[in-house]
């Protein structure tokens, strides 16, 4: 009768002797394109100084991060902007930084692993701004979307409650004014 289970014991008994690999986590492909727009973004800033929208080739270094909808979203408002210019008008979208609640940027960020939403991904991103002395720290919402096999800025939501003129909207619905003037 001991002959039945000496196969069972047999397989129980490798199962507890055999070490187990835990499953690898996955790589978190939706923060680390987050993470690398900011630090493409950080980047630019310290070569090219970046007020409000960015010029045009400015644009062309971080757009590739953008999903296409966003990237003719700034085309647009460069054009707009452009057009306030020409008929002498308050240009819109000349200050400030757009792609954080704080106005004056940030000097360093990090990325919360990315959490699934109604539009693919998002992630909380941690700001600090280090100015005459003074920290600063706030957080916004990075959104992601998959877009031909590659995760990428949908849009960004302010949430830094010291930025009043921001909190509650996004970048998409501050730069997607048209007419802006």
């Amino acid at each position: 009768m001991a002959k039945p289970f000496f196969p069972i014991a047999l397989c129980l008994s490798l199962l507890v002797v055999s070490p187990t690999q835990a499953a690898k986590p996955e790589k978190d492909q939706a923060r680390e394109a987050a993470v690398h727009f900011f630090e493409d973004y950080a980047a630019l800033k310290k070569t090219s100084e970046v007020v409000g929208l960015p010029n045009m080739q400015q644009l062309d270094a971080i757009s590739h991060h953008f999903i296409p909808k966003l990237h003719r979203i700034f085309y647009i408002s460069l054009r707009e902007q452009h057009r306030c210019r020409s008929r002498e008008k308050p240009t819109p979208w000349s200050s400030g930084d757009l792609f954080t609640s704080n106005n004056d940027g940030f000097t360093s960020f990090t990325i919360d692993p990315s959490i699934t939403n109604q539009y693919g991904r998002q992630s909380t991103v941690h700001f600090t701004l280090e100015k005459d002395g003074k920290i600063q720290q706030w957080d916004d919402e990075v959104i992601l979307r998959k877009e031909n096999g590659e995760w990428m800025i949908y849009d960004i939501e302010y949430h830094a409650l010291f930025a009043t003129n921001k909190m509650g909207k996004s970048l998409q619905s501050v730069i997607d004014k048209n007419p802006a003037c």
